[in-house]
């Protein structure tokens, strides 16, 4: 079933990844790194208030609608008063704002600024129903149209020039579009009331300590193009952004669709069957992840200079070129952590574990980026966030042991390691070569060598599988 809903998941987010990835080597080439870092900062800012104010009603849904699959109407009503009720504030503090500003320009990011918050909300929770519902086909959907609406339309108003506007206005008008054609339908039938504000107490208990989570680790993520922006200027964000977006968007997309399979899965098990089920599954998922993972890392660190020059425009490559194989390692640690070791805090109902983690690592981060940029420049703001995620994802393995045991130290896993290895050892003479087809040609070379070793070491039994279906079908 992993296997299964994985693949569905992979194709659900393959062409809104693409397109996503595309909208990179598209912007960074339409706009200035100035006018990028001035939409990554917004971008950032929506962000951060997306996952301090809704994060809770989406991790809520996720944990909770597993066990009322039945009759979900009134846990569907209870996150729709929520999620209204979030949006209320939201739109106050906005208007507040606006009251504050006087600034034309920064009057108008902020303009935009709110409804994209709430778009995207709406957008998230509605992808996340998709998801408990195991319903990758329209979840994919949902998110194919976003992206295609938000990179055409973002082309044309950047060449009709809205500059940074012209993204943001594109994404907000494609995740709107997105949510009424098809995520809207998915709440038929659920009415928010007040009379529900008693089913919002566990939602809260549960949610509201991984919002602190998740927003400690969104300042992990994004606290340095704050900081590049006020110790360097925009031109710097850019640069940064680009580089450390074409990485993530990347390795992201490959991993989290493993845990958009995995982990409703890894609840469902431990809901109906137990612990012991649950940690069956969590080991399937943890081979799977790293199986993935290992190759594409790798590839980022040895080819980086390559994948920079085919991909972003030439104002950023020599700042990208830099900063792309520490970045691969930062995004790596982050995801194994995420993905796997802190699902032993959510099993385990004891989220605060990950306010604590991610709270050390935020300070780690943000002190060494206040000392490496100065020193290092956009470097070292990738310095600073490789460490950070070392110390999260040490921390969440010391402590998530004790309420539930997950590793990742096994002889498949191993055999990956070794598998990567001889990737790099491949790959490795022939990283000088530059151009698009030599970067194709590097890309399927070490695919192939990597694939090919872990089917000679036997990795997860694939080779008996293969013999043992050949000699079913003779």
């Amino acid at each position: 079933m992993l296997i299964r809903y994985t693949a569905y998941y992979g194709l659900a987010r393959g062409v809104p990844g693409l397109l996503n990835f595309l909208a990179i080597a598209i912007y960074t080439r339409l706009l200035s790194p100035s006018d990028y870092g001035i939409y990554a900062l917004v971008v950032v800012w929506v962000g951060l208030v997306n996952v301090v104010c809704f994060q809770w009603i989406r991790l809520s849904l996720l944990r909770f609608f597993p066990a009322h699959l039945e009759a979900p109407q009134r846990l569907l009503s209870t996150l729709l008063l929520a999620y209204t009720s979030v949006a209320l504030l939201t739109g106050v503090a906005g208007v507040g704002v606006l009251l504050t500003v006087s600034d034309p320009a920064l009057r108008s990011l902020v303009f935009i600024a709110v409804p994209l918050v709430w778009v995207q909300a709406g957008f998230e929770l509605s992808l996340e129903l998709m998801r408990s519902q195991l319903n990758p086909l329209r979840y994919g959907l949902m998110a194919g149209v976003r992206a295609i609406i938000a990179l055409g339309l973002g082309v044309l108003l950047i060449t009709w020039g809205f500059g940074a506007f012209g993204p943001l206005v594109a994404m907000l008008v494609g995740m709107l579009v997105a949510v009424v054609t098809l995520g809207a339908s998915l709440w038929r039938g659920a009415r928010p009331s007040l009379t529900l504000m008693p089913d919002l107490k566990p939602l809260l208990v549960y949610g509201l300590p991984l919002t602190a989570t998740f927003a400690l680790e969104f300042v992990v993520s994004s606290s340095d193009r704050f900081l590049l922006a006020a110790l360097l200027n925009n031109e710097a964000v850019g640069i940064y952004t680009a580089g450390y977006d074409l990485v993530a968007h990347v390795i992201n997309l490959l991993l989290v669709t493993v845990n958009l399979a995995a982990y409703p899965l890894v609840v469902r098990a431990f809901e109906q069957h137990g612990r012991e089920a649950a940690h069956e599954q969590l080991d399937r998922n943890g081979s799977l992840l790293l199986l993935i993972a290992i190759p594409v890392t790798l590839g980022f660190i040895v080819l980086a200079p390559q994948i920079v020059a085919l991909m972003l425009g030439e104002a950023f490559h020599a700042g990208a070129t830099q900063l792309v194989p520490w970045v691969a390692l930062a995004i790596f640690m982050c995801c194994i952590r995420a993905f796997h070791f802190d699902l032993a805090f959510q099993l385990s109902e004891k989220t605060f574990y990950q306010v604590w983690i991610n709270g050390g690592a935020a300070l780690v981060n943000v002190a060494l980026n206040l000392l490496l940029i100065p020193a290092f420049g956009l470097v070292g703001a990738a310095y600073a966030t490789v460490i950070a995620y070392g110390v999260a994802l040490a921390l969440s393995v010391l402590l998530g042991r004790r309420l539930f045991a997950i590793s990742l130290i096994t002889r498949d896993n191993l055999k990956v390691l070794l598998s990567g290895a001889i990737m790099v050892a491949c790959l490795w003479p022939l990283r000088e070569a530059s151009g698009a087809l030599a970067l194709m040609e590097q890309v399927l070379w070490g695919a192939t060598v990597y694939t090919v070793s872990a089917f000679s070491m036997n990795v997860a039994n694939v080779r008996d599988r293969v013999f043992a279906k050949r000699r079913t079908a003779k």
